[in-house]
């Protein structure tokens, strides 16, 4: 058997001379995913065994590379749920939860039927958040990427069979009937937006960037809730902190009561409208 203290202490100090910032807290990440333990039960056990701590290693070379710990261990926590994430599929950000939180509040004060559309949906962590925690509603997920759809299909089948998937685009994607709710966490950051190496090396960049100036893309994905909507419908749109005025005015030639939303830092994190009765074309 090894000893966990010593053990986490060299890791440490490997992760460190990697430019690891975080290095102490990913150490523990790591291996309570090997032990399947929480961090704070690491205090209360001494050892492993060898092959755990060949597991162990392994994931800490891997850290090295500045690989993402979701990427190492194949999950990623979101709100109530664990996710499934590999190469291909964005990693679900906790600033996403505060779009979901907003949302499920909607739903629960809206009465039934209710239908929610999840534009770009990737590992699923929207459309699976609100499928989960609100079963009686009819949960639509659209993506395109086929890297994506993999984990997309792999989390729909392990947490929330019943959510339908629609491999599409959204400058293409439409509905035989306009549904009340959509949600959009479209690719936002500007093309000059430098980036972390987990994340430049590791994740998609389709699934990041939003154009030259960050909104080209979220514009087609608003263009797409539009189309969707039934009149009074309501989407909710994430984006950077720095984007929520031109979220605004990119929103009122189809939307009213556009509002933004903060974080708990107070950084714009989200915004959501309702749909006017205006036509859009298709």
């Amino acid at each position: 058997m090894i000893e966990i203290k010593q053990l986490l202490l060299a890791a440490e100090t490997i992760l460190a001379a990697a430019n690891i910032e975080n290095s102490k807290l990913d150490t523990q990440l790591l291996l309570s995913e090997v032990l399947q333990i929480s961090r704070a039960e690491l205090l209360l056990q001494s050892e492993l065994s060898a092959e755990q701590a060949v597991v162990f290693n392994e994931y800490i070379k891997q850290r090295c590379e500045h690989r993402p710990i979701q990427y190492i261990t194949g999950l990623a926590y979101f709100r109530y749920l664990t996710l499934r994430v590999g190469e291909g599929v964005l990693i679900p950000r906790p600033e996403t939860e505060n779009l979901v939180s907003g949302v499920v509040e909607k739903i629960n004060a809206a009465d039934r039927p209710i239908t929610l559309v999840d534009l770009g949906s990737g590992s699923g962590a929207i459309a699976l958040a609100v499928a989960y925690e609100i079963p009686d509603v009819k949960v639509i997920a659209v993506e395109k990427s086929e890297a994506a759809l993999i984990w997309l299909r792999k989390n729909i089948e392990l947490i929330a069979p019943q959510v339908e998937v629609v491999p599409a685009d959204v400058n293409d994607f439409v509905l035989e009937h306009k549904v009340d709710f959509v949600t959009a966490n479209p690719p936002y950051l500007s093309q000059s937006e430098i980036l972390p190496r987990e994340v430049a090396d590791y994740e998609p960049s389709a699934a990041l960037r939003g154009g030259s100036n960050g909104m080209e893309i979220p514009n087609q994905f608003i263009l797409c809730a539009a189309r969707l909507l039934k009149s009074g419908g309501y989407f909710a749109i994430e984006h950077s902190e720095v984007q929520a005025e031109s979220m605004k005015i990119a929103l009122t030639n189809y939307f009213t009561e556009v509002t933004v939303h903060y974080d708990l830092t107070g950084r714009p994190r989200w915004t959501s409208a309702i749909r006017n009765a205006l036509e859009v074309s298709k």
